[in-house]
């Protein structure tokens, strides 16, 4: 049954974007402010600038650091839509969060 679940996942990835994976961020510039990229201050030692891909448009770019897996910062163009604001709590994560939070400002 989990070979089917890993299989399932596998093909569903052929239908979502790509990434590339490059040595700047020559192909998404146009995410960062004056297509300027920050300072490398920020860059790991063992960095990869990876340009989210999808419909063979860029959608946001990401610089990772590949020895501590985590990605450092990313980048992208945020386009509001109207509509009605969820009312759930959708920030928090159930798993890191204290069962009693609230969220009124008094409660600091």
């Amino acid at each position: 049954m989990l070979w089917l679940l890993l299989l399932q996942v596998w093909v569903s990835c052929l239908w979502l974007g790509h990434s590339e994976v490059g040595t700047s961020f020559d192909n998404c510039l146009q995410f960062f402010y004056q297509n300027n990229t920050p300072s490398n201050v920020l860059e790991p030692e063992n960095p990869a600038w990876i340009c989210q891909r999808y419909n063979n448009s860029y959608h946001y770019a990401t610089l990772y650091d590949r020895d501590l897996r985590i990605p450092v910062y990313s980048a992208y163009i945020y386009e509001p839509q109207s509509g009605k604001r969820p009312t759930t709590p959708w920030m928090l994560e159930p798993q890191v969060s204290v069962l009693s939070y609230s969220m009124s400002p008094s409660s600091h």
